[in-house]
């Protein structure tokens, strides 16, 4: 047991490693009965985040590991919280996953466009997620993601008031964030119910708010992908490619992964011949 604990605390926190996507992985830790290392794990992870060591990107890659479709880990989970009933981290990792089993079975399309068990399944799975993560936030007040999870359900549930109270709390734990903000950005999107002059507006409240000009630019990278997306399904197939290198160009220094999360659409005409291997398709 005591090898795999530093396993798992050596392959979290070396610092050759950029993020900590790379932690083993947990859920098999905790079915291992290594319910100890992982708890020094995470609440490792979250000291880190608080003094500086580590980013918002390092808690997120970190608990994508309970980033589950099907409801089979709820033990392993159960167990963590059992034996570490003060841990903020085990209530986040089990909120984590209770969010992601309803958003996975809601799925991206429109409301209209999802099966009514799917919705209720969704909202069953919501509410037991807000009570962990609200409790991890009780626990730990410091928990940055926890705000980040609940604003993505009230964002689901189109609860906007409660999104807009997750904003400011996730601001206040982390005035530079930027995973919190490009969440809140895309749920201004007109696909959910907003509009592109609220998305510039939100825009434009973030820069007032001194968010760097560098995280300015890749929130407008996502607006204007968004637009080129909202051409392109009008048949305006011209405006929307002019949007999509718009996008990428603005986005150019923040790499692949960026595209791949925030500019979905954007990111196909990289594959393109005039596109390929251009800077800001690399």
């Amino acid at each position: 047991m005591l090898k795999s604990i530093a396993l798992l605390v050596y392959v979290a926190f070396a610092c050759a490693q950029p993020t900590f996507a790379q932690l083993a992985n947990p859920l098999e830790q905790l079915r291992s009965n290594n319910v100890a290392g992982v708890e020094e794990a995470f609440s490792a992870l979250q000291k880190r985040f608080e003094t500086g060591e580590a980013s918002e990107y390092d808690l997120l890659d970190a608990y994508k590991a309970f980033y589950q479709r099907d409801d089979r880990h709820r033990a392993e989970l159960d167990k963590w919280i059992a034996s570490f009933p003060n841990s903020s981290s085990a209530y986040l990792a089990r909120g984590v996953y209770y969010r992601k089993l309803g958003e996975f079975r809601r799925g991206g399309e429109y409301s209209s466009q999802v099966p009514s068990e799917s919705l209720v399944y969704m909202d069953k799975m919501f509410a037991a997620s807000k009570a962990d993560l609200e409790m991890a936030l009780h626990l730990n007040p410091q928990s940055y993601l926890a705000a980040l999870n609940l604003l993505n359900s009230a964002l689901f549930q189109s609860d906007d008031r409660a999104a807009d109270e997750y904003l400011a709390l996730g601001n206040a734990l982390l005035p530079s964030n930027f995973i919190l903000r490009a969440r809140y950005l895309i749920g201004l999107a007109p696909k959910w119910g907003g509009s592109h002059p609220s998305m510039e507006e939100f825009i434009a409240r973030c820069r007032t708010q001194g968010l760097a000009q560098d995280k300015v630019d890749l929130l407008n990278a996502i607006r204007i992908d968004d637009q080129g997306t909202v051409a392109e399904e009008g048949g305006n197939f011209k405006q929307a490619r002019a949007e999509f290198k718009r996008a990428l160009v603005l986005a150019r220094s923040a790499g692949k992964r960026f595209r791949q999360d925030y500019l979905g659409s954007s990111a196909r005409i990289c594959g393109e011949p005039e596109h390929r291997g251009q800077d800001y398709c690399r």
